[in-house]
């Protein structure tokens, strides 16, 4: 039987369309490809690479010496040509980070491929992370070390110590412990938040025992700057359609920011009035107030107003955990702030009278 043969012009027909499809994904890819010869001069580049080197001339030019490139901090490399390479460039915020692979083709090499990425989100990321972990260790450690240091004390006077320091000693436990659930049940929230399992539970419920639950953890936070806590709730706020408890967090989430965030010697106001089928609560502060362009900001997990981080610990979750409770027991909360002019937090919840109402006309 004779072969069959194909058409070359068929066959040349296939090949530049391959070669079609490879030149349009070489030029639509987001990572910048530079090809150069094994002199590392540069023979090729994609649109990519241009803008992520921020170059205007790239074939013809030596890669190494290319401004990014020639600072770049290696951080991997293999005898067999291949390496890892990162460089920083300045952004408009923060530093961007670019990471650079180039590895070897042919033997003896006759050309490298660089592949350029922009890795600065990763970078920023991983950052956090480890920040986030520093934070929750230091965050542990304050209650921890004050529970350990009044058991001790508890352990060798017990016996022999005078009623009133042994309520001292118990208050300080109570506050620590009461320190350290609140942390743990935040770190737990956050993580069923991300996960998408994070649940409430909704049914008439008091505004005002929801707040007085909260003032148990809080009001020891204040009393050691001497602040004061005013609330101001008007009569007809008692009944909301909520989960106490998760409210009962809320509280003390907005309560002990107001708290740490303030001087010593202010006063954390609580205040609560009807306004159109809800209950709206405002939390406000006599503190430093926060930057305008950081406060679309405030809501995201992890972070803090540049103005109170260094002054204050804490792991930025707890409006990233109010706004979910808040949302979820079908409210919105809210931030107006000011520099020099305080912090006020408003959020909303459903008034169980009118959630009745609109049940029956329907």
């Amino acid at each position: 039987m004779a072969e069959r043969r194909r058409s070359p012009g068929r066959r040349r027909g296939k090949d530049s369309a391959a070669e079609g499809a490879f030149a349009d994904a070489f030029i639509a890819l987001t990572d910048g490809v530079v090809i150069t010869d094994a002199h590392g001069t540069v023979l090729s580049a994609n649109p990519a690479a241009f803008r992520l080197l921020d170059e205007a001339v790239l074939v013809g030019a030596r890669f190494d010496d290319l401004l990014y490139v020639s600072g770049a901090t290696t951080v991997q490399s293999t005898p067999d040509g291949h390496s890892v390479r990162r460089a920083w460039f300045p952004r408009e915020d923060r530093m961007g980070v670019l990471e650079i692979v180039s590895t070897s083709s042919g033997e003896p090499p006759s050309a490298v491929i660089h592949t350029i990425r922009d890795v600065t989100a990763q970078a920023e990321l991983l950052r956090l992370k480890e920040d986030f972990l520093l934070q929750v260790a230091h965050e542990l450690r304050t209650p921890i070390a004050g529970m350990s240091a009044s058991l001790d004390l508890l352990h060798q006077d017990a016996t022999s110590m005078a009623k009133d320091e042994l309520a001292l000693m118990v208050t300080t436990l109570r506050r620590s412990a009461y320190r350290l659930e609140h942390l743990v049940e935040n770190l737990l929230d956050a993580g069923s938040i991300e996960a998408g399992t994070f649940q409430v539970r909704l049914i008439p419920a008091s505004l005002a025992r929801a707040l007085q639950d909260s003032l148990i953890f809080v009001e020891t936070l204040c009393a050691t700057k001497g602040q004061r806590i005013s609330v101001s709730l008007d009569p007809h706020t008692e009944r909301v359609v909520a989960d106490q408890r998760r409210t009962t967090q809320v509280f003390s989430n907005l309560i002990a920011n107001a708290s740490k965030y303030a001087p010593e010697d202010t006063t954390v106001h609580v205040l609560a009035v009807v306004h159109e089928g809800y209950v709206r609560v405002t939390v406000k502060d006599e503190g430093p107030g926060i930057p305008e362009e950081e406060q679309p900001r405030l809501f995201q997990r992890f972070f803090r107003s540049r103005e109170v981080r260094e002054a204050a610990g804490g792991l930025g979750l707890g409006l990233t955990i109010c706004r979910a409770i808040v949302r979820a027991q079908g409210g919105d909360i809210w931030i107006e702030s000011a520099p020099g002019r305080g912090t006020s937090v408003h959020f909303t919840i459903p008034k169980a009278r009118e959630l009745a109402e609109e049940a029956l006309e329907r």
